[in-house]
């Protein structure tokens, strides 16, 4: 899916500040003043091949095929420097819900390789817990426990430092009660981490 986008800093940490120097008329250096460095997100929603479900596992030969623009805009360099896999039942991952297409709440298709291949190119993956297809599943979850639904599924990722365990898109959801709870549980155990490299693409 190709759809472009920027925004997501409620779940990423700013740029940290930057020295900059400018001359005065003359043409001596002032002295360096600290400025901050706006964050600059590139993302894309990916929904892989199958409306969003991600309820098949899939090579990375075939995977690569589809979409190796993100990784590479032409000249080597990614095309963005966050990708979004949509989207994660929030009831099936409070419940650990292994089934046709999910392992332990997950979609299978959304497996470490999948986020090695984008965090190998410095590029950051999220989960997006939700979607409009899931508001009454995400209220049920909210309500039943959000403390739990915000530690995800025990293993989830295996080994990416970069990738985060579940982020959420939620504005549809009800349970504004529920909703804190969740993200003041996340928080508390994933912790706001050092910036991702902001270089814009162009």
């Amino acid at each position: 899916m190709r759809m472009m986008m920027r925004g997501f800093t409620l779940f990423l940490n700013g740029g940290g500040p930057r020295a900059a120097r400018r001359r005065e008329p003359g043409g001596e250096p002032a002295a360096a003043a600290a400025t901050a460095t706006p964050i600059q997100i590139y993302g894309a929603w990916h929904c892989s091949n199958d409306a969003c479900t991600w309820g098949t596992v899939r090579t990375l030969t075939d995977f690569d095929a589809n979409n190796h623009w993100l990784i590479d805009r032409g000249d080597g360099k990614p095309s963005v420097n966050l990708v979004v896999l949509s989207f994660v039942n929030p009831l099936k991952l409070l419940n650990g819900t292994t089934d046709g297409g999910d392992a332990n709440g997950v979609p299978v298709g959304m497996t470490q390789t999948i986020v090695n291949y984008f965090t190998s190119h410095g590029i950051r993956v999220m989960l997006s817990i939700g979607g409009i297809t899931y508001v009454g599943d995400w209220d049920t979850a909210l309500s039943q426990n959000a403390t739990l639904l915000a530690s995800g599924p025990p293993r989830w990722p295996p080994s990416s430092a970069s990738a985060s365990r579940s982020t959420t898109r939620t504005a549809q959801a009800r349970n504004l009660t529920g909703l804190q709870s969740f993200i003041g549980a996340y928080r508390a155990a994933h912790p706001y981490d050092a910036p991702a490299p902001t270089r814009p693409p162009g």
